[in-house]
């Protein structure tokens, strides 16, 4: 019984107001410890009306978001122990051979083209409408695909496993490195091709605004996954059981991610032969390639700047820029971990027709945003020397210029993050495939031109230009117009009117 709940109680009745008066209050933790438990208990919000469903978005949001920084701490946390424990271990080349294969599980974001993004947009709008049936159609669709990319990778991989010289391609010159190169990569492989067609479950999950229930189980399979490598070097173990435990223990925690959510939680929802539907399969496609060509750009407009420095300045130079710009990371990554689960309450919400909740978060996150990015930029510029001393010593010495350029361009990739999210969840992809594929070569051409011109600090100020001016702006010029109230005019019919988030690629704004 809640504290409103008890005055009221005691109002009604007088005498048990007085007996109730005379008993010794609760201590304090109860109160605290049943207040924990209705936070952390989704739901609780009466989404009969517009009100209720505003403050369970929030709600939601902000749960994933402290879940979400949970799961990112406990994987940064595995790293940061298991790396030492292996490299003792393992010896430099072992090392090196587990270090390479392992960092491939970056590639797991390209590795079902856009699709698990296309079905979370799907779900996101088919909860705004409360269409059970198109949520299953996508789900069942969708699945389908996933299994057969993993299906097709894993197939053309085992085709040329035995053709590949794995020791040769990865330049190992030790016998065990040598022998140990092929099984890491056929075990890596048959993870990587497991996971695919099961991540199912977290995109649904995050659809449905339940990204908490993805991160407590990738917090769990990343404790997993410590304690499985730890095993594996106390017991003296190979290189692909290392990879097992790695890689292994995250397909196990969706896997089980998916047996309770599909046969505890939703069973309704669980995938369906009978449910795979040729349009919604084409609808997920069709924006899941935009979304897969957007990661393709802007991964490789971000991830290319070591190369850049390289290859203009030497390779010597790559530390004098990378250290201090992965410092500087952290700042947009709390602002990413912190907005994304956004995108489906965006998606929803329009769905709905609820824009005047959309205004408002969406002002309130870039403010918070802007607030926190520019603060943290302020410190981490005025203390980046003093920080590089104590984390990498005396060789790094970054100038002020190089700095500043790394704060501001985390500045306003935070900022146009708050705005992405909104985007995704609107459905406006098409617009934001043309900004990006012109940025993406931009991009590049004016990376290599500043640094070939004013040295390593010209890179973060090449991005910070071409991405404010190509995404940045035309993101604020665009969004207001999806957002203003509307103004009053015949009811839309047709598609217009059905299909408010789809058509929300071509421009269309549905009603308030």
């Amino acid at each position: 019984m809640t504290h409103s709940q008890l005055e009221q109680s005691l109002e009604m009745d007088p005498q048990k107001a007085a007996s109730e008066q005379s008993v010794p209050s609760a201590p304090l933790p109860v109160p605290i410890a049943r207040r924990i438990r209705d936070f952390l208990s989704p739901g609780r919000h009466d989404r009969g009306n517009e009100t209720g469903r505003g403050a369970e978005r929030r709600h939601r949001a902000i749960l994933s978001s402290i879940t979400g920084i949970a799961a990112r701490g406990a994987a940064m946390g595995t790293s940061l122990i298991t790396i030492p424990l292996t490299l003792h271990y393992l010896g430099n080349e072992r090392f090196g051979l587990w270090m390479t294969i392992s960092s491939v599980v970056a590639l797991a974001t390209f590795a079902d083209f856009g699709i698990g993004n296309g079905v979370l947009n799907a779900v996101a709008v088919a909860s705004g409408r409360d269409d059970i049936d198109a949520i299953r159609r996508a789900i069942s669709g969708a699945f389908a695909v996933l299994l057969g990319i993993g299906i097709t990778l894993l197939t053309a991989f085992l085709a040329i496993y035995r053709f590949v010289s794995w020791g040769d391609l990865f330049r190992a010159t030790s016998p065990v490195a040598r022998a140990e190169a092929g099984p890491a990569m056929l075990v890596f492989a048959t993870c990587f091709a497991l996971n695919i067609p099961l991540d199912i479950v977290q995109r649904v999950q995050l659809g449905l605004q339940q990204g908490f229930r993805t991160n407590v189980w990738q917090i769990c399979a990343s404790l997993l996954s410590l304690a499985g490598i730890i095993i594996v070097v106390r017991l003296h173990g190979t290189v692909p059981q290392l990879v097992l435990a790695f890689a292994g223990a995250p397909v196990l925690g969706v896997a089980l991610n998916a047996l309770h959510f599909f046969t505890f939680d939703r069973r309704d929802l669980l995938p369906r032969w009978s449910l795979i539907s040729r349009d919604a399969i084409a609808q997920i496609a069709r924006l899941g390639g935009m979304f897969f060509l957007i990661q393709l750009v802007i991964t490789f407009s971000f991830s290319t700047d070591n190369f850049i420095v390289a290859r203009t300045l030497g390779v010597a130079t790559v530390a004098l820029y990378s250290i201090p710009q992965r410092m500087f990371t952290f700042i947009s990554v709390i602002v990413f971990t912190l907005t994304t689960p956004l995108w489906p309450a965006y998606g929803e919400a329009v769905a709905r027709g609820d824009m005047a909740w959309v205004r408002r978060t969406l002002s309130g996150t870039q403010r918070g945003a802007l607030l926190w990015s520019t603060g943290v930029a302020i410190v981490l510029v005025l203390m980046a020397h003093r920080i590089l001393l104590l984390w990498v010593g005396p060789a790094i010495q970054p100038t002020f210029a190089l700095l500043v350029g790394l704060g501001v361009w985390e500045i306003v990739r935070s900022f146009t993050h708050t705005q992405q999210m909104f985007l995704n969840g609107a459905g406006i992809m098409r617009f934001q495939t043309i900004t990006h594929c012109i940025f993406g070569v931009a991009c590049i051409a004016a990376k290599f031109h500043s640094a070939q011109r004013y040295g390593i600090a010209g890179v973060p100020w090449a991005g910070v230009v071409t991405y404010t001016l190509l995404i940045s702006l035309p993101n604020g010029f665009y969004t207001p117009r999806f957002l203003r109230p509307p103004t009053p005019t015949p009811t839309p019919t047709g598609d217009a009117q059905s299909d408010p988030g789809w058509k929300a690629i071509v421009g269309s704004r549905p009603t308030q």
